[in-house]
């Protein structure tokens, strides 16, 4: 059984600690505060660049044709701040088997670039180039449009080409349809297992026309429906080698021109 001597001496060290712990998260924060601006701050544009621009050149020089950013939301749950203005339901996963995959709290936008994999490394790693908040009016992959924009507009990558990958939410019309503006850019994006896409509508010329608009689309293509697949413009082969040792074989097949339907703004 502890001594009272050894119960206070316990309690001392807990406290020191308790406070040598508080003092450093106070030094923390406010050393974010000295660099990190509040958006008050009447240069905080000016200083928001200054920080990308230093940010950017601590990325190691790559050794393709290409820079290769990521863009995804991360969510940041905050049930109990009751006074945390802009609160809302987000998208947040559970481990308990039934319960919805919800939260509340906020979501933010981060843009990484994702430098080439160090040889002494095993697991690559990502520069944060640009994080902001969604706010709850709007869409995760609006606030990347902006946030992305941006970096294609700054003069420290537009020496490569830029390729962007991003998840399924990613893939819609608003967000693809700004970034096609973009002459350098190529977006690689997962799909829905549901998404349909048409292939283009080339008329016969042989064939007669007809009153009315002709074909605005070709032929569905149905991601779940097989049967509506042809035959794919390119297939590939490649060994897989799990970290088991497994030896697997993935086939990457691959249709060229096929075509998302789009809206009156986006076409």
């Amino acid at each position: 059984m502890p001594s009272p001597v050894t119960n206070k001496l316990t309690q001392s060290l807990n406290c020191l600690s308790i406070l040598y712990l508080e003092e450093i998260i106070t030094v923390y924060i406010e050393e974010f505060k000295s660099f990190y601006p509040l958006k008050t701050d009447p240069n905080y544009e000016q200083r928001i660049e200054t920080l990308f621009s230093a940010v950017s050149r601590t990325i190691p020089p790559t050794s393709k044709h290409y820079n290769l950013f990521g863009i995804d939301t991360t969510p940041c749950p905050r049930r109990f701040a009751e006074t945390l203005a802009d609160k809302t339901f987000i998208h947040y996963p559970n481990p308990i088997k039934g319960n919805k995959p919800i939260n509340i709290g906020h979501c933010y936008s981060v843009v990484c670039a994702l430098p080439d994999q160090i040889d002494t490394e095993k697991v690559p790693w990502a520069v944060p180039l640009s994080g902001e908040r969604v706010p709850s009016k709007h869409k995760g992959v609006n606030q990347g449009n902006q946030q992305l924009k941006k970096i294609w507009q700054s003069s420290l990558f537009s020496d490569k080409l830029s390729v962007l990958v991003a998840d399924s939410d990613y893939s819609q019309k608003d967000f693809i349809g700004e970034q096609v503006k973009h002459e350098d850019v190529v977006t690689i994006t997962r799909v829905r297992s549901d998404r349909v896409f048409y292939r283009q509508f080339i008329r016969d010329p042989n064939q007669a026309k007809i009153s009315g608009h002709p074909r605005w689309d070709g032929d569905k293509f149905d991601l779940k429906d097989d049967q509506t697949w042809t035959e794919p413009d390119e297939v590939h082969h490649v060994p897989f080698t799990t970290k088991k040792g497994r030896q697997l074989t993935v086939t990457i097949s691959g249709w060229k021109q096929m075509l998302m339907r789009g809206t009156k703004t986006i076409k």
